[in-house]
């Protein structure tokens, strides 16, 4: 009977804890208002201190991920420009392959190549420098070319430079045929805006657009080297002679590697 009221009282007892009383102490009223707004203080205090060391760790971890993803695009970028400068380089040496065999079929010449590094102001390449000069062998107005066509002519040399005006000059002229009809022939020149004009000598000679012209050899510039191929024809009434507008074969905007001819 002891054992059963002492365990009825314990158990009484547990229930009245864990219920929570109904009234504090006034002792202990003082202290929790006290101790309270402290405990919300620290409290807060620490979930910042918590969430921004948190969020430092998770910085840290992010900044690590974008360095290594800066690290990875810039060798995929490098891959990228290694790649294009390959194709750059072998179209350029594909073309100046062309230019090798249009000069090894006229024996007579005397053939560098060059490399371009610099031009005059402007988005064509009227004027521009090449690598070589005086001590390579390359004299004033030789041809310069490359697998395309016909690109200029050599005007300044020095001992290991040279300048060279391009076909789209307003100081350059040339003198062509028509491929199609080598009856058919003219003079072209450039222009300061860059564009390549001329005329027929013959006014009834009966050209079309996408005809191709071809150096005539009654220039400086050797025969049968392509000029470029006519894209307007115009034909005024009061003017004998018959202009054209030509499309250049080189693509003037983007010279790298070129190919100097010079006749023995």
């Amino acid at each position: 009977m002891i054992v059963t009221l002492v365990t009825i009282i314990l158990i009484i007892i547990i229930g009245i804890t864990l219920g929570g009383r109904q009234r504090v102490s006034t002792p202990e009223n003082m202290i929790g208002k006290i101790i309270t707004p402290v405990q919300k203080i620290l409290y807060s205090t620490g979930k910042v201190i918590g969430d921004g060391v948190g969020s430092l760790f998770s910085f840290r971890e992010i900044s690590k991920e974008n360095k290594v993803l800066k690290k990875e695009v810039e060798k995929l970028n490098q891959k990228v420009i290694q790649l294009s400068l390959t194709k750059d380089e072998l179209d350029e040496l594909k073309s100046l392959q062309k230019a090798l065999n249009y000069a090894k079929e006229n024996e007579k010449y005397n053939y560098i190549s060059a490399s371009v590094t610099g031009k005059d102001l402007g988005n064509w390449f009227n004027v521009f420098t090449i690598d070589v000069g005086l001590n390579q062998g390359v004299a004033k107005d030789s041809t310069v070319m490359n697998g395309e066509g016909l690109i200029g002519r050599v005007f300044e040399v020095g001992d290991n430079w040279s300048k060279v005006v391009t076909i789209v000059d307003n100081k350059s002229s040339v003198s062509f045929q028509v491929l199609r009809n080598s009856q058919y022939i003219g003079v072209v020149r450039g222009s300061v805006h860059g564009e390549l004009t001329g005329y027929l000598i013959d006014p009834q000679a009966e050209v079309l657009v996408g005809d191709k012209l071809i150096t005539s050899g009654l220039s400086m510039y050797e025969k049968g080297i392509p000029i470029g191929q006519i894209k307007k024809v115009v034909k005024k009434e009061n003017e004998l002679l018959k202009t054209i507008l030509v499309e250049p074969e080189v693509n003037l905007r983007k010279i790298d590697k070129v190919f100097i001819i010079m006749p023995q």
